[in-house]
Protein backbone atom coordinates (compact mmCIF):
# COMPACT_ATOMS: atom_id res chain seq x y z
CA UNK A 1 0.00 0.00 0.00
CA UNK A 2 1.50 3.22 -0.95
CA UNK A 3 0.13 6.92 -1.70
CA UNK A 4 0.54 8.16 -4.85
CA UNK A 5 -1.09 11.50 -4.33
CA UNK A 6 -3.56 13.39 -2.41
CA UNK A 7 -6.01 16.23 -2.48
CA UNK A 8 -6.97 18.27 0.66
CA UNK A 9 -10.26 20.27 0.75
CA UNK A 10 -11.04 22.45 3.66
CA UNK A 11 -9.29 20.03 6.32
CA UNK A 12 -8.67 22.94 8.44
CA UNK A 13 -6.76 25.75 6.60
CA UNK A 14 -5.46 23.33 3.79
CA UNK A 15 -7.54 23.53 0.97
CA UNK A 16 -10.04 26.24 2.11
CA UNK A 17 -11.62 29.12 0.21
CA UNK A 18 -11.97 27.13 -2.74
CA UNK A 19 -8.71 25.98 -3.30
CA UNK A 20 -7.69 22.32 -3.03
CA UNK A 21 -4.46 21.70 -2.01
CA UNK A 22 -2.67 18.91 -3.71
CA UNK A 23 0.32 16.62 -2.93
CA UNK A 24 2.07 14.34 -5.20
CA UNK A 25 4.22 11.42 -3.68
CA UNK A 26 5.89 10.08 -6.60
CA UNK A 27 9.28 10.80 -8.56
CA UNK A 28 9.80 11.70 -12.57
CA UNK A 29 9.18 8.05 -13.70
CA UNK A 30 6.00 7.81 -11.59
CA UNK A 31 6.92 5.84 -8.95
CA UNK A 32 5.97 6.67 -5.36
CA UNK A 33 8.71 7.61 -3.50
CA UNK A 34 10.01 5.24 -0.05
CA UNK A 35 10.47 8.62 1.57
CA UNK A 36 9.44 11.93 1.32
CA UNK A 37 10.33 14.55 3.87
CA UNK A 38 7.96 17.72 3.93
CA UNK A 39 9.33 21.16 5.35
CA UNK A 40 8.24 24.23 6.01
CA UNK A 41 8.29 26.84 8.99
CA UNK A 42 6.16 26.35 12.21
CA UNK A 43 2.27 26.76 11.34
CA UNK A 44 2.54 25.98 7.56
CA UNK A 45 0.63 22.28 7.93
CA UNK A 46 2.86 19.90 8.05
CA UNK A 47 2.05 17.88 10.85
CA UNK A 48 -2.15 18.37 9.77
CA UNK A 49 -0.94 16.09 6.29
CA UNK A 50 -0.29 13.68 8.09
CA UNK A 51 -3.36 14.05 10.00
CA UNK A 52 -5.51 14.98 7.01
CA UNK A 53 -4.00 11.27 5.68
CA UNK A 54 -4.47 9.27 8.75
CA UNK A 55 -8.00 10.45 9.09
CA UNK A 56 -8.81 9.76 5.67
CA UNK A 57 -7.92 6.27 5.34
CA UNK A 58 -8.06 5.14 9.01
CA UNK A 59 -12.04 4.18 9.23
CA UNK A 60 -11.36 1.99 6.26
CA UNK A 61 -8.73 0.53 7.57
CA UNK A 62 -10.72 -0.55 10.84
CA UNK A 63 -7.37 -0.06 12.77
CA UNK A 64 -6.22 3.10 14.90
CA UNK A 65 -4.07 5.63 12.52
CA UNK A 66 -4.11 8.84 13.90
CA UNK A 67 -1.99 10.26 16.73
CA UNK A 68 -3.05 9.94 20.07
CA UNK A 69 -3.80 14.25 20.50
CA UNK A 70 -6.05 14.32 17.51
CA UNK A 71 -9.53 14.59 17.43
CA UNK A 72 -11.61 14.08 14.94
CA UNK A 73 -14.79 16.92 15.47
CA UNK A 74 -15.91 19.20 12.97
CA UNK A 75 -15.03 22.64 14.88
CA UNK A 76 -11.51 21.22 15.05
CA UNK A 77 -11.47 19.44 11.41
CA UNK A 78 -13.05 21.78 9.11
CA UNK A 79 -11.86 25.04 7.80
CA UNK A 80 -14.00 27.82 8.91
CA UNK A 81 -17.19 28.47 6.98
CA UNK A 82 -16.67 25.35 5.33
CA UNK A 83 -19.98 22.88 6.10
CA UNK A 84 -17.41 19.60 5.67
CA UNK A 85 -13.55 18.61 4.93
CA UNK A 86 -13.15 16.31 1.88
CA UNK A 87 -9.98 14.08 0.87
CA UNK A 88 -8.80 12.41 -1.65
CA UNK A 89 -6.14 9.53 -2.14
CA UNK A 90 -4.90 8.03 -4.93
CA UNK A 91 -3.45 4.85 -3.00
CA UNK A 92 -1.61 2.07 -4.96
CA UNK A 93 -1.19 -2.14 -4.59
CA UNK A 94 1.46 -4.27 -5.89
CA UNK A 95 0.65 -8.01 -7.50
CA UNK A 96 1.14 -9.80 -4.29
CA UNK A 97 -0.88 -7.60 -2.27
CA UNK A 98 -3.71 -8.23 -4.62
CA UNK A 99 -2.87 -11.88 -4.68
CA UNK A 100 -2.83 -11.91 -0.47
CA UNK A 101 -6.33 -10.17 -0.56
CA UNK A 102 -7.55 -12.92 -2.22
CA UNK A 103 -6.14 -15.34 -0.64
CA UNK A 104 -6.63 -13.89 2.98
CA UNK A 105 -10.86 -13.71 1.53
CA UNK A 106 -10.44 -17.15 0.60
CA UNK A 107 -9.54 -17.82 4.27
CA UNK A 108 -12.55 -15.97 5.95
CA UNK A 109 -14.95 -18.51 3.37
CA UNK A 110 -15.97 -14.87 1.75
CA UNK A 111 -17.44 -14.76 -1.61
CA UNK A 112 -16.56 -11.22 -2.07
CA UNK A 113 -13.70 -10.88 -5.01
CA UNK A 114 -11.07 -8.10 -5.95
CA UNK A 115 -10.37 -6.80 -9.05
CA UNK A 116 -7.16 -6.66 -11.29
CA UNK A 117 -6.85 -2.43 -10.63
CA UNK A 118 -3.49 -1.53 -8.60
CA UNK A 119 -4.69 1.76 -8.26
CA UNK A 120 -7.84 2.61 -5.59
CA UNK A 121 -9.37 6.24 -5.52
CA UNK A 122 -10.14 6.79 -1.70
CA UNK A 123 -12.66 9.83 -0.99
CA UNK A 124 -13.66 10.64 2.52
CA UNK A 125 -15.70 13.09 3.42
CA UNK A 126 -16.51 14.45 7.42
CA UNK A 127 -18.53 14.90 8.69
CA UNK A 128 -20.71 12.45 7.04
CA UNK A 129 -23.25 13.95 4.70
CA UNK A 130 -25.56 11.46 5.38
CA UNK A 131 -25.14 11.61 9.09
CA UNK A 132 -25.02 7.83 10.05
CA UNK A 133 -21.01 7.82 10.83
CA UNK A 134 -19.15 9.48 13.03
CA UNK A 135 -15.77 8.84 11.56
CA UNK A 136 -16.97 9.97 8.06
CA UNK A 137 -18.24 9.08 4.68
CA UNK A 138 -15.37 7.07 2.85
CA UNK A 139 -16.25 5.74 -0.85
CA UNK A 140 -13.56 3.70 -2.92
CA UNK A 141 -13.23 3.56 -6.65
CA UNK A 142 -13.36 1.00 -7.70
CA UNK A 143 -15.96 0.08 -5.34
CA UNK A 144 -14.62 -3.45 -4.17
CA UNK A 145 -11.28 -1.97 -3.42
CA UNK A 146 -11.85 -1.09 -0.12
CA UNK A 147 -11.15 -5.16 0.78
CA UNK A 148 -7.51 -3.85 0.33
CA UNK A 149 -7.27 -1.77 2.58
CA UNK A 150 -8.79 -4.33 5.53
CA UNK A 151 -6.31 -7.11 4.47
CA UNK A 152 -4.36 -6.22 7.73
CA UNK A 153 -7.43 -6.34 10.45
CA UNK A 154 -8.59 -9.58 8.31
CA UNK A 155 -4.76 -11.14 8.71
CA UNK A 156 -5.85 -10.83 13.30
CA UNK A 157 -9.05 -12.47 12.93
CA UNK A 158 -7.47 -15.44 11.05
CA UNK A 159 -4.71 -14.93 13.11
CA UNK A 160 -6.95 -15.60 16.19
CA UNK A 161 -8.51 -18.36 14.73
CA UNK A 162 -5.09 -20.20 13.49
CA UNK A 163 -5.70 -20.25 9.65
CA UNK A 164 -2.90 -17.36 9.19
CA UNK A 165 0.11 -16.96 11.42
CA UNK A 166 2.31 -13.93 11.66
CA UNK A 167 3.80 -13.62 8.09
CA UNK A 168 1.08 -12.67 6.20
CA UNK A 169 1.36 -9.21 8.39
CA UNK A 170 4.42 -8.54 5.43
CA UNK A 171 1.72 -8.81 2.44
CA UNK A 172 -0.64 -6.73 4.37
CA UNK A 173 -0.01 -3.28 4.99
CA UNK A 174 -2.22 -0.55 6.93
CA UNK A 175 -1.21 3.14 8.09
CA UNK A 176 0.97 3.98 11.46
CA UNK A 177 1.21 7.47 12.27
CA UNK A 178 4.63 7.84 14.84
CA UNK A 179 3.49 11.47 17.09
CA UNK A 180 5.77 13.73 18.35
CA UNK A 181 5.71 12.05 21.42
CA UNK A 182 6.50 8.80 20.10
CA UNK A 183 3.06 7.43 21.81
CA UNK A 184 0.54 4.31 20.06
CA UNK A 185 3.36 1.66 21.57
CA UNK A 186 1.61 -1.58 23.49
CA UNK A 187 2.17 -4.54 23.90
CA UNK A 188 -0.28 -7.46 26.14
CA UNK A 189 2.13 -8.65 28.84
CA UNK A 190 1.17 -11.00 31.31
CA UNK A 191 0.33 -10.22 34.90
CA UNK A 192 2.98 -12.82 36.29
CA UNK A 193 5.72 -11.20 34.33
CA UNK A 194 4.77 -7.71 35.47
CA UNK A 195 5.03 -8.84 38.98
CA UNK A 196 8.50 -9.89 37.86
CA UNK A 197 9.55 -7.23 36.47
CA UNK A 198 8.78 -5.52 39.56
CA UNK A 199 10.43 -7.72 41.79
CA UNK A 200 6.95 -8.53 43.23
CA UNK A 201 5.16 -12.13 43.40
CA UNK A 202 1.71 -13.01 41.21
CA UNK A 203 -0.78 -14.30 43.48
CA UNK A 204 -3.25 -16.91 41.44
CA UNK A 205 -5.82 -14.43 41.30
CA UNK A 206 -4.00 -11.62 39.62
CA UNK A 207 -3.38 -14.03 36.40
CA UNK A 208 -4.85 -11.05 33.79
CA UNK A 209 -3.13 -9.97 31.21
CA UNK A 210 -2.58 -6.38 30.87
CA UNK A 211 -1.29 -3.83 28.29
CA UNK A 212 1.61 -1.61 28.65
CA UNK A 213 2.99 1.24 26.96
CA UNK A 214 6.44 0.91 28.91
CA UNK A 215 8.96 0.37 26.77
CA UNK A 216 10.99 -1.45 29.26
CA UNK A 217 8.59 -3.70 30.08
CA UNK A 218 8.07 -4.38 26.64
CA UNK A 219 11.62 -4.85 25.97
CA UNK A 220 12.07 -7.80 28.57
CA UNK A 221 8.55 -9.15 27.68
CA UNK A 222 10.33 -9.84 24.46
CA UNK A 223 13.56 -11.20 26.01
CA UNK A 224 11.84 -13.57 27.65
CA UNK A 225 9.78 -14.96 24.17
CA UNK A 226 13.34 -14.50 22.76
CA UNK A 227 14.56 -17.13 24.79
CA UNK A 228 11.18 -19.55 25.13
CA UNK A 229 11.80 -22.40 22.05
CA UNK A 230 8.77 -21.69 19.52
CA UNK A 231 6.10 -24.17 18.74
CA UNK A 232 3.92 -22.35 16.76
CA UNK A 233 4.17 -19.15 14.57
CA UNK A 234 6.96 -17.23 12.79
CA UNK A 235 10.24 -19.63 12.01
CA UNK A 236 12.42 -16.88 11.70
CA UNK A 237 15.53 -17.20 13.14
CA UNK A 238 15.44 -13.90 14.44
CA UNK A 239 13.55 -12.96 17.55
CA UNK A 240 11.76 -9.40 17.79
CA UNK A 241 14.01 -8.68 20.66
CA UNK A 242 17.00 -9.55 18.51
CA UNK A 243 16.20 -7.07 15.88
CA UNK A 244 15.72 -4.34 18.24
CA UNK A 245 18.77 -4.94 19.73
CA UNK A 246 20.63 -5.37 15.85
CA UNK A 247 19.01 -1.79 14.92
CA UNK A 248 19.80 -0.07 17.93
CA UNK A 249 23.43 -0.86 18.17
CA UNK A 250 23.38 0.22 14.57
CA UNK A 251 21.69 3.48 15.02
CA UNK A 252 23.07 4.78 18.36
CA UNK A 253 26.66 3.02 18.64
CA UNK A 254 28.80 2.64 20.17
CA UNK A 255 25.69 2.46 22.64
CA UNK A 256 24.07 -1.00 22.43
CA UNK A 257 21.71 -3.54 24.30
CA UNK A 258 23.41 -6.19 26.20
CA UNK A 259 20.59 -8.07 27.39
CA UNK A 260 18.01 -8.56 30.55
CA UNK A 261 19.58 -9.38 33.49
CA UNK A 262 18.31 -9.44 37.51
CA UNK A 263 19.89 -6.82 39.89
CA UNK A 264 18.79 -6.04 43.46
CA UNK A 265 15.85 -8.16 43.23
CA UNK A 266 14.54 -6.32 39.59
CA UNK A 267 14.50 -7.77 36.52
CA UNK A 268 15.80 -4.98 33.86
CA UNK A 269 17.44 -4.35 30.57
CA UNK A 270 21.04 -3.30 30.45
CA UNK A 271 23.20 -1.41 28.36
CA UNK A 272 26.83 -0.64 27.25
CA UNK A 273 28.26 3.09 25.75
CA UNK A 274 31.79 1.06 25.24
CA UNK A 275 33.68 1.79 28.33
CA UNK A 276 30.46 0.62 31.29
CA UNK A 277 27.18 -0.80 31.16
CA UNK A 278 24.27 1.05 32.75
CA UNK A 279 20.27 0.40 33.39
CA UNK A 280 17.08 1.30 31.07
CA UNK A 281 17.00 4.41 33.64
CA UNK A 282 20.27 5.66 32.35
CA UNK A 283 19.03 6.56 28.54
CA UNK A 284 19.27 9.88 27.57
CA UNK A 285 15.79 11.31 26.10
CA UNK A 286 17.47 10.32 22.62
CA UNK A 287 18.32 7.06 23.17
CA UNK A 288 14.37 6.69 24.33
CA UNK A 289 12.86 7.69 21.53
CA UNK A 290 14.86 5.75 19.07
CA UNK A 291 14.04 3.00 21.64
CA UNK A 292 10.07 3.70 20.97
CA UNK A 293 10.37 4.17 17.13
CA UNK A 294 12.44 0.42 16.87
CA UNK A 295 10.45 -1.09 19.34
CA UNK A 296 7.18 -0.14 17.53
CA UNK A 297 8.48 -1.41 14.19
CA UNK A 298 8.95 -4.70 15.52
CA UNK A 299 6.32 -5.86 17.29
CA UNK A 300 3.44 -4.24 14.78
CA UNK A 301 4.97 -6.13 12.16
CA UNK A 302 4.92 -2.88 9.88
CA UNK A 303 5.65 -3.71 6.50
CA UNK A 304 3.72 -2.61 3.18
CA UNK A 305 2.52 0.29 4.97
CA UNK A 306 2.27 3.96 4.64
CA UNK A 307 4.37 5.68 7.88
CA UNK A 308 3.25 9.01 9.31
CA UNK A 309 6.17 10.39 11.22
CA UNK A 310 5.86 13.88 13.02
CA UNK A 311 9.49 15.53 12.81
CA UNK A 312 11.79 12.23 12.84
CA UNK A 313 14.90 14.10 14.03
CA UNK A 314 13.16 14.59 16.98
CA UNK A 315 15.67 14.51 20.38
CA UNK A 316 18.31 13.40 18.20
CA UNK A 317 21.96 14.58 17.74
CA UNK A 318 22.52 15.13 13.36
CA UNK A 319 24.70 12.22 13.26
CA UNK A 320 21.91 10.07 14.64
CA UNK A 321 19.43 11.72 12.57
CA UNK A 322 21.24 11.00 9.20
CA UNK A 323 21.63 7.27 10.88
CA UNK A 324 17.43 7.19 11.45
CA UNK A 325 17.11 8.22 8.20
CA UNK A 326 18.79 5.63 6.75
CA UNK A 327 17.70 3.19 9.12
CA UNK A 328 14.07 3.54 9.08
CA UNK A 329 13.21 2.31 5.68
CA UNK A 330 14.84 -0.66 6.30
CA UNK A 331 13.00 -1.44 9.40
CA UNK A 332 10.09 -3.32 7.07
CA UNK A 333 9.63 -4.34 3.94
CA UNK A 334 8.49 -1.80 1.14
CA UNK A 335 7.13 0.30 3.32
CA UNK A 336 6.62 4.06 2.35
CA UNK A 337 7.99 6.86 4.68
CA UNK A 338 6.15 10.28 4.92
CA UNK A 339 7.84 12.41 7.64
CA UNK A 340 7.87 16.48 8.83
CA UNK A 341 10.97 17.96 9.67
CA UNK A 342 12.85 20.91 10.82
CA UNK A 343 16.57 19.59 10.31
CA UNK A 344 18.61 21.51 7.70
CA UNK A 345 20.74 18.31 8.48
CA UNK A 346 18.29 15.58 6.93
CA UNK A 347 16.75 18.02 4.63
CA UNK A 348 20.49 17.61 2.86
CA UNK A 349 20.78 14.04 3.52
CA UNK A 350 18.21 13.10 0.99
CA UNK A 351 17.29 13.29 -3.01
CA UNK A 352 16.61 16.63 -3.76
CA UNK A 353 13.10 15.38 -5.45
CA UNK A 354 12.24 13.39 -2.08
CA UNK A 355 12.13 16.96 0.04
CA UNK A 356 8.84 18.88 -0.66
CA UNK A 357 8.88 22.61 0.42
CA UNK A 358 6.00 23.35 1.92
CA UNK A 359 6.86 27.52 2.74
CA UNK A 360 3.56 29.49 3.57
CA UNK A 361 0.31 27.24 2.85
CA UNK A 362 -1.41 30.33 1.84
CA UNK A 363 1.34 31.49 -1.00
CA UNK A 364 0.26 28.71 -3.46
CA UNK A 365 -2.59 25.25 -3.83
CA UNK A 366 -0.13 23.06 -4.96
CA UNK A 367 3.09 22.55 -2.94
CA UNK A 368 6.11 21.74 -5.38
CA UNK A 369 8.95 19.22 -4.63
CA UNK A 370 12.59 20.60 -4.11
CA UNK A 371 14.56 20.97 -7.59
Amino acid sequence: MKLARIEIENFRKLGAHGRPFELDFVDSLGRVRDLTLLVGPNTCGKTTILDAIAAAIGPTLELPATRSEFKLSPWQVVSPGALRARVTCWIQFSEDELIATREILSQQESPETVSDVRELELTWEYPDPRGKSRFGYTQCTPRDGWHLLKSRVRVARLLAVRRLDFSWFRLAGGVFTFDQERTGLGRTVSRRLANLIAGGIADADQEIDSKTTDPREILIDMWFKSVVPKTTGETSEFSDFDIVKECYEKLCAPHRITGVKQEKGEIDVFFHDGVSEYSFAGLSSGQRMALLVLIRFVTERIHRSIVLIDELELNQHPIWQRKLLHLIPKMGEENQIIATTHSPYLRDAVRPDAVIDLGQIEDSPIAEPVP
